[in-house]
């Protein structure tokens, strides 16, 4: 079974395969051209692209030929020749996107164009203790290859995008650190290779995320953004010049020990000030609500504080003709604005096009201009900023989607490679 590497072997070209890799890019082009504005004629792709038109003739008779692009009815011309637009195929070429959550795994076929053909999730063991890295892989294995028996059909699988949060290496197919798991150096790629259809692709869940909004989403428009994920965990990923920046280690994007309060009440157990996982977590807003009496003590947490964050939300709306509860609605806004103080700091270090959130955080989006606010007071931008921090496109789908994403980024970016015409 392969597993991919994002490590590409060096060495000479020689004038043939330059001729290939330069054929190759410009299928790449044309088929982010029919992504973006599609369905497109081949007029509008050679403008949108600077692409001859008889390029694009050929370069589209190809990657239709190929099953990556379809051809629409041709509409009717005001004048001259019928106009016959271009759409990437959704269900001909698709990827298996799995997540690994803690409660349970979640997977599903993705098309090319981001769209989520069918999915479906298997729970864990209710004792996290049970869920070793080879337990977990024959559980997901099994419920994973009888969804694709089922629901596969005829059309053509590309690849296997995983995704799992903590620490994750995914050159080395390495989940190197998982808190609630309990995992260290865990060869997961090593322990689904021979289980799954490959090739396996391995992704940290922020950076997977940022990457389905690079394609799909709020980054479509910019080579450069900040993905910021606040939720039950918090992390970052940076991306620049279109590509999410890892550094050694695949160690970027630990946002968690920011500073976010002055507050002298609040202290992390682990860096001993106020920082970002003290005060804007899901858990930490759950534990604040619940010291304040907003939840009932006498009722169990939900899964992760999911189902108590979504309950606070709900006790500070506004009801018929009440105005909601203050108290809850001060903790959201306080949780915001402590957000805002930790994203000001990274705006000001990478000064990203875009600051694109994600998490638990959307689930009160009517506190999202409280932290706009803050970004705009602390940061050295200004309010010009609060204009660049936007919620991400997907939501609570986005996780088997992000997951299949690096998968069918690869044949977007090498058609006829990943597709074994080279």
């Amino acid at each position: 079974m392969n597993v991919r590497s994002d490590q590409q072997p060096q060495g000479l070209i020689t004038p043939g395969q330059r001729a290939e890799y330069m054929r190759q890019g410009n299928a790449s082009a044309v088929l982010r051209a029919v992504l973006a504005y599609g369905p497109v004629s081949r007029a509008e792709i050679a403008r949108h692209t600077g692409l001859s038109a008889p390029s694009v003739t050929k370069l589209t008779s190809s990657l239709i030929e190929c099953g990556l692009l379809g051809e629409l009815a041709p509409l009717e011309p005001t004048q001259g020749r019928p106009r016959v637009p271009l759409r990437v195929d959704p269900e001909r070429t698709v990827a298996l996107g799995i997540h690994i959550g803690l409660l349970r795994t979640t997977f599903g076929l993705v098309g090319l164009d981001g769209r989520i053909l069918a999915e479906r999730e298997v729970a864990h063991p209710a004792d996290p203790a049970r869920l070793t890295p080879a337990r977990l892989a024959e559980l997901a294995a099994g419920a994973v290859n009888r969804f694709l028996d089922e629901r596969l059909g005829d059309r053509r699988l590309v690849g296997t995008g995983v995704s799992i949060g903590g620490w994750v290496d995914g050159a080395r197919g390495l989940v190197v650190e998982h808190g609630p798991l309990g995992w260290r150096n865990v060869p997961l790629l090593g322990e689904l290779a021979d289980r799954l259809p490959g090739p396996l692709v391995l992704e940290q869940t922020v950076r997977a995320i940022a990457r389905a909004e690079l394609w799909f989403g709020a980054g479509r428009e910019v080579d450069d953004f900040v993905l910021v994920f606040l939720g039950n965990v918090l992390g970052a990923a940076i991306v620049v010049d279109r590509t999410v920046h890892r550094g050694p280690g695949a160690a970027a994007g630990a946002i968690e020990h920011l500073l976010a309060t002055d507050d002298p009440s609040v202290r992390c157990p682990v860096c001993g000030v106020g920082c970002l996982s003290a005060t804007a977590g899901d858990l930490a807003l759950v534990a604040e609500a619940r010291a304040a009496g907003l939840l009932d003590d006498a009722a169990p947490p939900g899964p992760g504080g999911s189902l108590d964050l979504e309950r606070l939300v709900a006790i500070a709306r506004p009801a018929g003709s009440g105005s909601g509860d203050e108290r809850a609605q001060e903790l959201l806004r306080r949780r915001a604005r402590r957000a805002g103080r930790a994203i000001a700091t990274m705006v000001d270090l990478v000064n990203p096009s875009r600051v694109v959130l994600a998490g638990g955080i959307l689930v009160a989006e009517e506190y999202l201009d409280d932290l706009r606010a803050e970004v705009a007071a602390r940061s050295h931008r200004g309010a010009a900023v609060a204009a660049d921090i936007v919620p991400a496109v997907f939501g609570a789908r986005t996780l088997v989607r992000s997951s299949a994403v690096p998968v069918l980024e690869r044949v977007i970016t090498e058609p006829f490679t990943s597709l074994g015409l080279l």
